[in-house]
């Protein structure tokens, strides 16, 4: 074993306790981009479709405030308080969707269109545990360049319209969703065990 003299081990050791002592990278302590805060839920809407990149998605609540506003090719992430929520989604069309939400689980909803005969209709799918959407997730999810909200100056402001034309898209998907039947209702709903754990979510 080499011999120090004293002074060459103190400065050993000084370089050691600094390389002990300083912080972890920050990628060593950054969660992958899916997984939702322990406390929160985290709502993921992803528009991923070459026709609408030149299209945006209007999600809000109703006190008429924004929650995202989703364009491109997109993966936007919005934390949310845990519970039951209903949102309102608007593009060529007014959508209505109830989700109830678990602290720690990660929901995805995509948001799409599809051609008309005439024109394009906007169209909402809500990834439920199980269904063909879940399977497709990664499908979905690749290549999309993920979105915090704190980065989308919408969020959280009154919508940047007129209130009565605001109340009118939400009487028109409130009026679809009261005339649809029980089975279609569902297929626009999310319950807390559609969630991804943070397992499940880590792996995307």
């Amino acid at each position: 074993m080499m011999n120090l003299n004293p002074a060459h081990q103190a400065l050993l050791l000084s370089f050691l306790w600094l390389a002990l002592a300083s912080p972890r990278s920050a990628h060593a302590d950054t969660k992958p981009p899916f997984v939702a805060p322990d406390d929160l839920a985290l709502l993921v809407f992803i528009q991923n479709t070459r026709e609408d990149r030149a299209l945006s998605f209007t999600v809000f609540d109703l006190n008429r405030q924004c929650i995202a506003e989703v364009r491109g090719r997109q993966a936007e992430l919005v934390p949310m308080k845990p519970g039951k929520h209903t949102l309102y989604i608007s593009a060529y069309n007014n959508h209505r969707i109830d989700v109830s939400l678990a602290a720690g689980r990660t929901y995805f909803i995509r948001l799409y269109s599809s051609a008309k005969v005439t024109t394009r209709a906007s169209n909402v799918t809500v990834v439920q545990r199980g269904s063909d959407a879940y399977k497709q997730l990664g499908t979905w999810l690749h290549g999309a360049d993920v979105v915090h909200v704190n980065d989308d100056p919408c969020s959280g402001k009154p919508l940047q319209e007129r209130s009565n034309r605001t109340q009118r898209r939400i009487n028109e998907a409130n009026g679809d969703w009261k005339e649809s039947d029980p089975a279609t209702q569902a297929d626009f709903m999310l319950i807390q065990s559609d969630g991804l754990t943070a397992h499940e979510a880590g792996q995307l």
